[in-house]
């Protein structure tokens, strides 16, 4: 009887093995086709059709925006009775500060970011201080939290090729590799004075936008890993 039960337990990890690994690919495999959808936008469109295109308050811009709006009820809606509140609300606030972020909200009221600390030091008026604090450190918290939630763990799942540690790497990736296309062009001009041309240029934009797009959908697919979890097989 217990061999017969030893041979149960290796037949089913040996299914969900494999099972496992399959499903840590989605995440990459969603980051791979933005990413050939941006060169697909570029090597397409002419170059001012794709600045048009990616522009500010353009058509991508703001689906962006309804993307991470969406996903903010979405991972709300898709939470598991046995989950901590914590994680829904924390993962909620941050699309929305995303969505907020896209829309340029963050200089819109004060004329400067107010994600920068020389606002808070010098640059901000005392009462814009006071508001842009009460509305930032909520999302510092949610932040927070998702970091210390899901830090300490990473590593081991990444070992155990859970889909939702994957996920997470694959998201930070992806934010970043959106941040270095944003911040790239002026880096180049004021550092080394070299000025992209219009083409660099607009491969540059696809890149950044296109890879902002894909981190609303890396947060749904995240969070339906995370709800499929104890009932996948």
């Amino acid at each position: 009887m217990q061999g017969l039960a030893l041979r149960q337990t290796m037949v089913s990890m040996n299914r969900t093995a494999p099972s496992l690994s399959t499903r840590a690919m989605a995440a990459p495999l969603v980051a791979l086709a933005f990413l050939v959808l941006a060169h697909v936008i570029w090597l397409v469109l002419p170059a001012q059709a794709t600045m048009a295109l990616m522009s500010e308050h353009g058509l991508v811009e703001g689906l962006n925006v309804a993307l991470y709006v969406a996903v903010a009820a979405l991972v709300v809606l898709w939470r598991r009775p046995e989950d901590d509140w914590r994680l829904w609300t924390s993962l909620a606030i941050v699309m929305l500060a995303f969505a907020a972020r896209e829309m340029d909200w963050h200089k819109a009221f004060t004329g400067t970011s107010v994600l920068k600390f020389s606002f808070f030091l010098r640059d901000g008026e005392p009462l814009h201080r006071v508001v842009a604090g009460a509305v930032l450190v909520p999302v510092a918290l949610a932040s927070a939290y998702l970091l210390l939630r899901q830090g300490p763990g990473l590593l081991g799942g990444l070992r155990r090729l859970d889909p939702v540690a994957v996920t997470v790497v694959v998201f930070a990736v992806t934010l970043v590799v959106g941040k270095i296309a944003d911040r790239a062009p002026a880096i180049l001009a004021e550092e080394y004075g070299i000025a992209l041309s219009a083409n660099v240029r607009a491969w540059q934009t696809s890149i950044e936008e296109v890879m902002e797009l894909a981190l609303a959908f890396l947060v749904a697919l995240g969070a339906w890993q995370h709800r499929r979890r104890d009932s996948a097989p």
